[in-house]
């Protein structure tokens, strides 16, 4: 069966951004006036911008759900078109994809227009068919349906599409309903020795784990022969 599309997180996957997103944790708190506990950021990485604003009002933060994701968008959108660098090799591997066929999509727990304006900023947008949020779908990716919708986008089904993440448990959201995976390696499986974030925990619910995409560009150029999936031999064949 051929690869149709291809879905992307953002932050840790095609964009180094999850300094940027640290930075943010605690320069919105601070400006608030409340305290952000050690670790804040590593438990906002797996929250939709919503649930990180019921984040903050838990820790005393003033304003509504909705105010406190508009203060945290101005934050994000600032530091997305300044600030967040693509990952190493991602561009030449979205623009080879994209010159072979294979659609592509980004799916983000962050605000999908900051995310499109970092994308362009870094050269990566003429090569992606669509952005979509977690806010924009109504569940986080502890819910496969931003991952499904990307599909059915694309009129492909979760078998003809592979999902590339750096967080473990939106690669387990995504293999348990029927997606090739890939897992990207970010600072977190860098850092983390055990656990289901370290490399092994990230390597045992992945088809592949690579450190850069230019692992992956090497191994699918030239794209292969008529008739030939290189990239579902690519996920069939564990490095």
């Amino acid at each position: 069966m051929y690869i149709k599309c291809a879905i992307f997180d953002a932050d840790g996957t095609l964009l180094d951004s999850m300094p940027m997103w640290r930075n943010i944790t605690y320069g919105y708190a601070k400006d608030k006036g409340i305290h952000a506990p050690e670790g804040l950021h590593e438990t906002m990485n797996r929250m939709s911008m919503e649930q990180c604003a019921v984040q903050y009002q838990k820790l005393g933060a003033s304003g509504s759900v909705s105010q406190i994701v508009d203060e945290l968008i101005l934050y994000a959108r600032r530091g997305y078109e300044q600030q967040a660098p693509p990952k190493p090799c991602a561009p030449e591997f979205l623009k080879l994809l994209h010159e072979n066929g294979v659609s592509i999509a980004v799916a983000t727990a962050s605000y999908a227009d900051a995310v499109k304006a970092a994308c362009i900023r870094c050269g990566m947008a003429p090569y992606i068919d669509l952005f979509l949020s977690c806010a924009q779908v109504g569940k986080s990716k502890e819910h496969p349906d931003i991952f499904l919708q990307c599909a059915e986008y694309f009129h492909a089904s979760a078998k003809e599409s592979v999902v590339f993440e750096d967080s473990a448990y939106a690669l387990s959201t995504a293999r348990k309903a029927g997606f090739a995976t890939v897992a990207v390696e970010d600072e977190i499986s860098i850092h983390s020795e055990s656990g289901p974030e370290s490399k092994a925990g990230l390597q045992a619910i992945s088809d592949r784990y690579i450190t850069s995409f230019q692992e992956l560009i090497s191994e699918l150029s030239p794209f292969g022969e008529e008739g030939e999936d290189p990239l579902t031999r690519l996920l069939n064949s564990k490095h």
